[in-house]
């Protein structure tokens, strides 16, 4: 098993299980991705600082749970740091200097740095910074490079980050202000890139009068 696919377990879902894409799925997951580049739209001023709570989810199901990502800018000293940790694991190096974002997932934080891509705004590629996870001890140049689209909905009231290979996906609000599920079905409908599962359902406003089934 791909050590990357142990770190999206853990990054994305938390759980202890691995995660299988035939290539089939591969080529309708590329092809999802550059459905959402069609119509970019990214800034990644307006992603950093306060929390993102995913809402929504694609290729997983977190039903209760609640998951937070916070995202601040690439300095060179966080750079430096994950170059120093990542450099000989992994199977492909990204553009360093092109790193962009730090994604941090959890109350483990588990780092993700983004780098930008070539094409759309909001393409990145990523990586895991797994050396900073305890469990993980991986072989020399086994870790793989990570693809996302990343996408702001809504004038930025929604994000959505999209793994374009193995397919795991999400749609996320600042956690300081809920949206209304209602407003969570619209922003999924508005992406059509096919049926996903409510997350976090136990977070609402007080006034919300949408049921999930």
């Amino acid at each position: 098993m791909k050590y990357v696919q142990l770190f999206f377990v853990i990054f994305h879902l938390k759980l202890s299980i691995s995660l299988e894409v035939k290539p089939p799925a591969l080529r309708r997951l590329d092809e999802r991705c550059m459905k959402l580049a069609q119509r970019p739209y990214f800034d990644s001023d307006m992603v950093v600082g306060k929390p993102w709570r995913i809402y929504y989810t694609y290729n997983m199901k977190l039903e209760n749970k609640c998951l937070d990502m916070v995202f601040k800018n690439a300095t060179p000293r966080i750079v430096q740091r994950i170059w120093n940790d990542m450099y000989d694991y992994m199977e492909q190096q990204p553009v360093w200097d092109a790193a962009v974002l730090l994604g941090t997932m959890g109350a483990a934080r588990h780092e993700l740095l983004l780098c930008a891509d070539q094409g759309a705004a909001g393409s990145f590629s990523g990586v895991p910074n797994v050396i900073r996870d305890g469990n993980l001890t991986p072989m020399k140049s086994s870790v793989s490079l990570l693809k996302f689209y990343m996408k702001l909905l809504n004038e930025g009231k929604f994000l959505v980050m999209i793994d374009c290979h193995m397919g795991v996906g999400s749609i996320s609000a600042r956690a300081d202000r809920p949206p209304y599920r209602s407003e969570i079905l619209a922003a999924a409908a508005q992406l059509n890139i096919g049926d996903g599962y409510p997350a976090c359902t136990g977070d609402k406003n007080d006034d919300e009068q949408f049921l999930i089934k």
